[in-house]
Order: C-alpha cells, then sequence, then structure tokens
C-alpha cells in the first residue's frame, strides 16, 4: 500500500489546488437501527426488540411475553444520556383489535411502566435495562442477521485513512482523504474479494464474510500494488441501494505499517 499511499496524496494534493475548502459535517453515531436479540443468539428466542435511529434519537420497540404467556409490546423514545447511551421512558399501549373498521383513536391508551437505557458496547454489541412496574431487565445483546447481505458490485467514492508504524518513516502518513477511488466488490457465499483501486494503482482484500444484523465484516488478507502484504480486517459493512461504506484496519506484515479508515462509495449502474 506504499505506492496507493503516495499516490493518494499526490491526489489529495492536485485536487486542493482547484477545490474550494470542504464543508464539514458528522454523524451522530454508529447507526443503532436494527433488530436485536440475547448475546449469545437464539439463548431466548421469542424475546427481542428493534431500534430505530433518526439523529440522535432513538424509538424502540420491544416485544416480550406477559405473566399469562401473552404477547406484549412497550415502546420508548429515547435521546443522548452521555456517550453511546441513550435513556427515555417505558410505556405500554393498548387499543381497539387491529381488525376493527374503522379504527378508533379513542380506544388507545397508553401507561408509563418505567425507564429504558440502551448501551452500546460495540458497533454490533451492547446492553439494554429496562423497568416495567418495579422489575429491572438487563439483557447483553447483538443485532440479530437475517441474512447474509450481497455486497458485490462496483462503487465510485471515496477512502479516507492514516498510515503509522512503518519501517520506512516516509510511509507513514497523516490523515488522508483521497476521491476518485473505485471500490469493486465480488462475492461468492462467504468468500468475498474487495479491490480499491486510485490512479491504476490497487489494493485487493480477500476473506470470509460474516454478518451481524445490517452489517458485515470480513477477516483476511491483503496484497497491495508493489509487493505489500498483511493481514485485514473489514467492519461495519454496510450496503445500500446505492451506496456502500465500511471501515477497516491493514496490518503490513512486510512494511510494518498499519492503516486505519474508511470508504464510501455510490454504486456505478451498467
Amino acid at each position: 500500500m506504499a505506492a496507493l499511499r503516495r499516490a493518494a496524496c499526490a491526489l489529495l494534493v492536485a485536487v486542493s489546488l482547484f477545490a474550494p475548502p470542504p464543508a464539514t459535517a458528522t454523524a451522530y453515531s454508529t447507526d443503532q437501527s436494527d433488530l436485536w436479540w440475547t448475546d449469545p443468539p437464539s439463548s431466548e428466542n421469542g424475546w427481542g426488540f428493534q431500534l430505530v435511529q433518526r439523529g440522535s434519537v432513538i424509538f424502540a420497540t420491544i416485544f416480550v411475553y406477559g405473566t399469562t404467556g401473552t404477547p406484549t409490546w412497550y415502546v420508548a423514545t429515547m435521546g443522548p444520556a452521555g456517550g453511546a447511551t441513550w435513556s427515555g421512558d417505558l410505556y405500554t399501549t393498548t387499543g381497539p383489535w387491529f381488525g376493527t373498521m374503522p379504527y378508533n383513536p379513542a380506544l388507545f391508551t397508553f401507561r408509563k411502566v418505567g425507564t429504558m437505557t440502551w448501551a452500546a458496547q460495540t458497533s454490533t454489541t451492547g446492553t439494554l435495562t429496562y423497568d416495567v412496574d418495579g422489575l429491572t431487565i438487563v439483557k447483553n445483546v447483538t443485532r440479530q442477521t437475517l441474512v447474509l447481505d450481497d455486497y458485490s458490485g462496483t462503487y465510485l467514492g471515496a477512502i479516507h485513512f492514516t498510515s503509522s508504524g512503518c519501517t520506512n518513516p516516509s510511509d507513514n502518513t497523516p490523515p488522508v482523504d483521497a476521491p476518485l477511488t473505485t471500490i469493486s466488490v465480488t462475492q461468492s457465499g462467504q468468500s468475498i474479494s474487495i479491490t480499491i483501486s486510485i490512479l491504476g494503482l490497487a489494493i485487493t482484500i480477500s476473506g470470509t464474510l460474516s454478518q451481524s444484523g445490517r452489517f458485515g465484516s470480513v477477516l483476511g488478507t491483503y496484497t497491495a500494488t508493489g509487493g505489500e502484504i498483511g493481514n485485514a480486517s473489514v467492519s461495519t459493512l454496510d450496503v445500500q441501494v446505492n451506496a456502500l461504506t465500511a471501515t477497516f484496519v491493514l496490518t503490513s506484515t512486510n512494511l510494518g505499517c498499519q492503516d486505519t479508515g474508511y470508504f464510501a462509495g455510490m454504486r456505478s449502474r451498467p
């Protein structure tokens, strides 16, 4: 990746000569939106919850069973509570039978039963704490996987990375943002290859894909133009209809470098 580092830096300098200063923007956090269940998975089938995040606010729905075994739902709207933690009041609701036509909103009622707190531990795990009429429940949870996503495609975008620990100090780089990056992904089941190209130079990550809810991760190795090799880890791999994003760590086994960063691209249509 040494050649790729130098190409990215050169490209960044060239683009900066003609481009206005970039606007800055940040998202509040890694998106918590997903289905979640107990960790380890399947240890409590039938119990789970769903988080939907918009900005710094999360709406939660818990689906559990009451004292008589009757399916029961609780809901909460949670706001930031410091760090990667959200908290809010927890409610139970009742309403008319779903088959009632027309729906009578006057029959809808709600009651506060306690509070709910969500603490994200990693991008794919966390701790849920909630109180229902004085009973406190604490669960260690993980994202619930429904399917193995298909990340295949070609994406046009950019890469951000920093390099450190290189045997040759000149290969170390401060944070670099390189536009005009092409990201090509080929996948067959859990076997996946990700090639990141800049100015005809490339790095290829090959490994095994695993899925945790909406996010994929890859453990494997990489090769780069110029002969660099090493171990690769890709996380929070997220694919949408028109886009792909991920974070990565590359540890060179012959140049001593560690590259950390992320990439994003829009899908290139045939």
